[in-house]
């Protein structure tokens, strides 16, 4: 009844554009679907960032109760009924459509949807008009003062891989709860990997691309707007579950940035989205 693409649509860099997607039988969902904008450079999925593989992470939406509450066995088995879908698993791995073929071929396409095109791109690339002054000013406080770049920073590596990616670290930030969270017994992220208490709370730094087109923000999509994220950061974080003072992995306990500041900070992350619609992921 529901397919990746039902939460993961291309024109918003394959995320949605509500909080909580619902899954089969319109059970709600438990996270915000993330972009998968670039997912091929990460070294590790889902929010919490429990998962090492695009192809092991392919499972897991489709064994959870609140999303697709099946089994790759019985899909692998519906699937090969269709003889096109056989056909093309001859083809590319030389065996009939099984959860081997399922899983690496959502994984190959995956790894192509590469998001590079945006105006912050063509600045790096020497259009220095591609940036307005206010910007720039952005750019500089995200590299610097505000501190963004502390998480949200991967360096290109011999100009290939774009950077802010921002997938390399797991975070205690203190993100507010819902009411869906609380009703569903709340979220604590890598914890529910290893149960150590030092992970309660702690979830994978999302990349900022194609952030114009991706709201709401944070795991549980508490933010509907980018300005909402910044005045977060800008208060130091805090408020959710299990978060204090020596918990949290934030830099900073306040950011104590100007209302200016916070604007240039949303203008330059806009500029991190894709500039054609045809290429947001």
């Amino acid at each position: 009844s529901i397919s990746c693409g039902s939460c993961h649509k291309p024109l918003l860099s394959f995320a949605d554009n509500v909080a909580l997607s619902d899954g089969a039988e319109s059970r709600p969902g438990v996270r915000n679907a993330p972009s998968l904008a670039n997912v091929g450079y990460q070294p590790y999925l889902l929010r919490e960032g429990s998962v090492p593989t695009l192809e092991m992470q392919v499972l897991v939406p489709i064994q959870e109760h609140n999303e697709f509450d099946n089994n790759i066995v019985l899909i692998s088995e519906k699937l090969a009924q269709n003889t096109a879908y056989n056909e093309l698993s001859l083809e590319a791995y030389n065996r009939e459509i099984d959860p081997f073929s399922i899983t690496r071929a959502i994984g190959v396409f995956e790894r192509t949807l590469i998001s590079g095109n945006s105006n912050y791109d063509k600045f790096k690339n020497g259009e220095l008009n591609a940036l307005n002054t206010s910007e720039q000013r952005g750019m500089n406080l995200f590299m610097g003062k505000a501190l963004c770049a502390t998480c949200h920073f991967m360096p290109l590596t011999n100009g290939t891989v774009p950077p802010f990616y921002a997938e390399t670290e797991r975070e205690v930030i203190g993100v507010p709860e819902t009411a869906q969270n609380k009703m569903l017994d709340n979220d604590l992220g890598y914890y529910w990997r290893f149960k150590e208490e030092l992970h309660k709370g702690m979830f994978k730094t999302p990349t900022v691309r194609n952030a114009a087109v991706t709201g709401p923000y944070m795991h549980n999509g508490v933010y509907s707007k980018l300005e909402e994220v910044m005045d977060f950061y800008n208060k130091g974080g805090g408020g959710g579950l299990g978060f204090d003072l020596e918990h949290q992995t934030l830099p900073f306990d306040n950011l104590n940035l100007s209302e200016q500041e916070l604007q240039d900070l949303v203008a330059f992350i806009k500029t991190l989205t894709a500039t054609n619609v045809d290429e947001v992921y």
